[in-house]
């Protein structure tokens, strides 16, 4: 059998409580910036405090998606701040029933009773597709946004199940 090998990128949109989150820190580092000039050297050390505190923040609200289907296997990576990746989870599409765009009849007619896993950009105009999976843990719809090379290696593995 071919090894098939393709990965994709996707940057998650920020969500409103992570602009919050953002905002506040800012804010906080300008309080700091003035609060040097009241307090000299304590106000230095807190101002230095906020501004890491704010670089932990932004990493922690810029997340990116990668998408890597191996041999019939899509893992799912979550990075965070382009630093930190974490695999939060794979698939096998031998236990897929389905890969469709997810608002097509085909998938909307199998989501009943399923666990919902979003790994998408959360984009209004993003092309979103579903993959109703069979797994250990019961009967998942993964919802994430494959480009043409993912959905053909995925095809080219099981064109049964795969709607373009």
């Amino acid at each position: 059998m071919d090894e098939v090998f393709v990965e994709q990128i996707v940057k998650k949109k920020i969500s409103i409580s992570g602009i919050l989150m953002r905002a506040i820190a800012i804010i906080f580092v300008l309080a700091g910036i003035f609060s040097m000039l009241i307090i000299g050297a304590l106000g230095l050390t807190i101002t230095a405090l906020l501004i890491y505190v704010t670089y932990i923040i932004w990493g922690y609200t810029s997340v990116e998606y990668e998408y890597s289907f191996l041999n019939g296997e899509l893992s799912i990576d979550k990075i965070m701040g382009q630093r930190k990746r974490k695999t939060i989870a794979c698939y096998d599409i031998k236990n897929a029933e389905i890969v469709a765009p997810s608002m097509s009849d085909e998938v909307v007619s199998k989501i009943n009773n399923t666990i919902t896993k979003d790994y998408s950009t959360r984009c209004r105009n993003a092309n979103l597709y579903s993959m109703i999976v069979n797994d250990s843990d019961g009967r998942k719809q993964v919802i994430f946004e494959p480009n043409e090379k993912v959905l053909d290696a995925m095809y080219h593995v099981k064109p049964s199940i795969v709607k373009k």
